[in-house]
């Protein structure tokens, strides 16, 4: 089978889309990864075939200083205007060469398009949550009218594609409401909200873990105290308060501490760094989670599922509607706590280390979740969409 696979030039995207990739290869199937060229080395580590794509979303970084103004109202339009920047490069790419399926990321819109286009089946992996008539995380976002501009240049442009590609008018709901033949959902059903409840298109596959190419080298701190690791993820780090707060709290506790910050901050924005912490740039994440007895996060989704899959318990510290989302589910499902961002004091945060570190049975549930996320994972998603493919032939 040849596969086209379509995803965002975004670290989260990408990184969950190799495993399963890897193992369809293995398999004997054929895949062109359509994707930037930052990641070009890890795709054809996995055996797939790069293509280059032409995306709105990398232009040095300016999209996601720009999108920061106002996330929420800008997102349908960010992922329509990826969508109409990538396609034609794809069908381009494909041309001579049609696919027997599209894999999409739930929210490339060119990935739907082109199946589209090419009448093939469509799959869809979904890096975050999925939605149906139960659960829908867009629903629990700010409503912004059709006369925000950023809404009604969305709405615009989701027309135009939909003339031109024969498509649905994706507005936010068709975007964050999608589904394909067959769904990839990178969680397990017993994290994911209503899994019940989902129709058996829907594959709860976990997390996708492997290691990366290229992903670095780290050092902790000496001793053998309990790591803590912290990282903000690669859009909302720059927070000096956070880490002077942060470093300040953990100075006197017996922990060793490996903090990512970013490339944005100074060494003056960060300030005095105790001798029981290491900062770094950028970090292996998944080679640190493997040590690390507990982790501050951000509560992205994919790196809550990581530290979910190591067994390590979080103290999730959200930068926005999603991420809050994400970190109620989190401290639901008895993986740790949450202190909200607008929350933040040296005090709450030394309570909320102290719950965290003093407590067992956010370390018990971790254990418990990791044990779970082993036996799914890249080989039991690609077992998933040969078993369709066979099926639907």
């Amino acid at each position: 089978m040849h596969y086209a696979l379509v995803t965002l030039g975004a670290p989260g995207h990408v990184l969950s889309a190799l495993p399963m990739i890897a193992e369809l290869v293995k398999n004997g199937n054929r895949v062109t990864f359509f994707t930037i060229p930052r990641f070009k080395e890890m795709v054809e580590a996995v055996g797939a075939d790069y293509r280059e794509v032409r995306s709105a979303l990398t232009n040095n970084g300016q999209a996601d200083k720009d999108i920061a103004n106002d996330m929420m109202a800008e997102l349908p339009l960010r992922f329509l205007s990826e969508g109409a920047a990538t396609v034609e490069s794809i069908l381009e790419g494909l041309k001579d060469d049609k696919p027997d399926a599209v894999i999409s990321d739930a929210i490339a819109i060119a990935g739907r398009l082109v199946a589209n286009v090419l009448e093939v089946p469509l799959i869809m992996l979904f890096t975050s949550f999925a939605s149906n008539e139960h659960f829908s995380l867009c629903r629990h976002w700010p409503e912004y009218p059709d006369t925000n501009p950023a809404r009604a240049a969305a709405l615009k442009l989701a027309k135009e594609l939909a003339e031109k590609y024969n498509s649905p008018v994706y507005d936010l709901f068709g975007i964050f409401e999608g589904k394909g033949e067959l769904n990839i959902v990178t969680q397990p059903a017993s994290f994911h909200p209503a899994a019940a409840t989902f129709d058996d298109s829907f594959v709860f596959a976990g997390p996708q873990i492997m290691k990366r190419v290229d992903s670095g080298t780290w050092e902790a701190p000496a001793g053998d105290a309990p790591l803590m690791y912290t990282s903000l993820g690669t859009l909302f780090n720059a927070w000096p308060q956070f880490y002077h707060i942060l470093y300040d709290v953990v100075k006197d506790m017996d922990l060793r501490v490996v903090s990512s910050v970013g490339s944005t901050l100074t060494a003056e924005d960060i300030g005095e760094i105790p001798a029981n912490v290491k900062t770094f740039r950028f970090l292996p994440q998944l080679e640190v989670l493997e040590n690390a007895s507990y982790f501050i996060t951000h509560a992205g989704i994919g790196s809550v599922m990581e530290a979910a899959y190591y067994g390590v318990p979080m103290l999730a510290i959200p930068q926005m509607d999603e991420q809050a989302f994400t970190a109620s589910v989190m401290v639901k499902a008895g993986l740790g706590i949450m202190i909200p961002k607008e929350e933040l004091t040296p005090e709450k945060l030394k309570e909320g280390l102290h719950e965290l570190t003093s407590n067992p049975v956010y370390t018990e549930n971790a254990k418990k979740l990791s044990a779970e996320l082993k036996n799914l994972g890249g080989a039991y998603a690609a077992e998933k969409v040969m078993a369709f493919m066979a099926d639907r032939n």
